[in-house]
């Protein structure tokens, strides 16, 4: 095992998953950005070290994707995983009852099955690596469900609960577990949302508010909340920004206040 430490992240092409690859491509740690998308893994490979860099091809929805990516992956960190990053999501919107089953179930695939898949496949790694982390990405959403993302909240709650059970559970392999709930983040693929038949920087980015938790968030500020988990081992979620925390406080008082504040967000620009 070498003494560099190293981080695997799916989902790894862009948006949260690149940014973070860069950030800790910039404090030497080996990274590898995994994706099903090749084609943009090889366009942003020129921009990292290729000492420090181990990219492939992973369909998360797909078991066996698993072993050769990472049998790639800890064939350059000398079996060393520090941290596992469960990046990789989607994010379709919709009214429930208006959006296509099978749409429905890719969203529980990629967000869940593949965080689940991701996690038993690392674990041998995880487990002889001191100190290591497994992190995934939830939501905000998994504060308050969001109309229009009805499945997407379920998907991310159910990331969140197997945070939770996990940190519990990997205590006996010395493994830390914890999670990342974004708000709004400047990604690509936010930036391709669309609302009303409008592109998303058309429709909602200008309208978005400047200050709370759902002001628009760089991408850069998910690489520091996953710095912050690795340096922190006091913690198990980690609100981007912290004020997406206040529904999961305001729900511990009363529910009501959180059920309005989801609203607020969702319909008070007259979106309905």
């Amino acid at each position: 095992m070498t003494d560099r430490r190293s981080i695997f992240i799916t989902g790894g092409a862009g948006g949260m998953g690149l940014e973070t690859g860069r950030y800790f491509s910039e404090k030497g740690w080996l990274v590898g950005l995994f994706d099903s998308n090749t084609e943009l893994l090889n366009q942003i490979s020129d921009e990292f070290n290729p000492e420090q860099l181990v990219t492939g091809r992973l369909d998360v929805t797909q078991q066996a994707d698993f072993e050769p990516a990472i049998a790639d992956f800890a064939e350059r960190s000398g079996g060393r995983m520090d941290i596992l990053f469960n990046n990789a999501g989607i994010a379709p919107g919709g009214w429930f009852d208006e959006m296509e089953l099978s749409v429905l179930e890719q969203t529980i695939s990629v967000n869940v099955l593949g965080v689940i898949y991701g996690t038993r496949a690392a674990l041998p790694f995880l487990k002889v690596t001191d100190n290591s982390l497994c992190i995934s990405t939830s939501s905000s959403v998994a504060t308050y469900g969001h109309a229009r993302r009805a499945v997407y909240s379920a998907s991310k709650f159910a990331v969140k609960g197997l945070t939770e059970a996990l940190s519990l559970e990997f205590e006996r392999f010395g493994i830390r577990v914890a999670d990342v709930l974004p708000g709004c983040i400047d990604t690509p693929m936010l930036r391709r949302e669309t609302a009303r038949g409008r592109p998303f920087h058309e429709s909602m980015l200008d309208a978005l508010p400047k200050s709370g938790p759902y002001r628009l968030m760089p991408a850069r500020a998910i690489a520091e909340a996953v710095w912050a988990a690795y340096e922190d081992s006091t913690r198990i979620h980690f609100y981007v920004p912290e004020e997406v925390g206040n529904t999961d406080r305001i729900k511990a008082q009363d529910i009501s206040l959180a059920r309005e504040e989801a609203r607020s967000f969702l319909f008070g620009r007259g979106e309905t």
